[in-house]
Parts: C-alpha cells; structure tokens; sequence
C-alpha cells in the first residue's frame, strides 16, 4: 500500500492500523490534481511506542491549495470525539500530502506542528506528522516524523494487523 522512507532512531517506535493506513492511501489519491489534502492521526502513547489507530479524512470544509492544507477544524474535532469514546484514542498528529513529491515537512509544517507543540491546552510533547508523496502513482510513499520541542526525526512506520 506505501512505501516507506525510514531512519533508524531511539525514540519510541511508531506504528499504525491497516484501516489507518488504508484511509490514508484512499485519501491521498486526491492529490493527484495537485492540490494537497489530509487529516489527523488519533491513537494513544505508551512506554512501548506511539499507535495510530485512527487517520481521519480533510472534512467538507477543509480548504487545498498547491503547498497548503488547512483541514476543517469541526470534522477533526468530531473525529476526535468519536475515537475517544471508541477505545481511548487521542489527537497525536496529522498526515498530509505533498503533490511535489517531497516528504520532509516544508517550514510552513514545522510552524504548525510547533504551535501545537507549545499550546498549553494540548498538552503534547511529541507529534505525529505522515506526510504522503507519489499520489499519481500506484504506490505512494510516506515518511513518518516524530516532532519534538527542538528537533524533527524520521522514523519507521510500522503495520500494526487489528
């Protein structure tokens, strides 16, 4: 379904549902018209690593542009509510797109995710960012990075079969 650019690291490992996984590639295809799209990632933390268990779609007021992707907050939100009812899970980053094919996040990602980072009603100290390359091809390729306060890492993506 993807391909995957790793690193090894020390940090927790991370892994995700196929039906994360298969949301996420469904999606993604829509970049194929070049404008970029994407959504959260809902999951839980242990000392074991980080599980995405849920990767949730734009929502019908998301706004895409070539290098931009602004979701809608409302969906997310509900999404969020609803997995947490489901089995626990909680807003633990996002996945998104790059139609140019780069799968480092761009500097205008780095704000965002920092923002979060330093929001005291969020309370995070790491997040999740996939970001999705090669929507026009059969396979596309994503790369998984943990966010931190100072530093973004690469990390391996791992299947996790429910």
């Amino acid at each position: 379904m993807f391909r995957s650019m790793t690193e090894h690291s020390t940090a927790p490992s991370v892994s995700i549902t196929d039906s994360a996984l298969a949301a996420i590639a469904s999606e993604s295809r829509r970049s194929a018209d070049g404008l970029e799209t994407g959504g959260i990632l809902l999951g839980t933390e242990s000392p074991n690593g980080i599980s995405v268990r849920h990767a949730g779609g734009p929502g019908p007021n998301a706004r895409r542009a070539p290098r931009r992707f602004l979701r809608d907050l409302q969906h997310a939100q509900q999404l969020a509510a609803e997995a947490w009812t489901r089995d626990g899970s909680q807003w633990i980053g996002e996945w998104h797109t790059h139609p140019s094919g780069d799968l480092a996040p761009s500097d205008l990602d780095l704000d965002s995710y920092l923002r979060h980072l330093h929001d005291p009603d969020l309370r995070l100290d790491r997040f999740v960012a996939i970001i999705v390359g090669g929507v026009s091809d059969h396979d596309p390729i994503a790369a998984t990075w943990l966010i931190e306060r100072h530093q973004a890492q690469a990390m391996s993506l791992r299947r996790e079969h429910e």
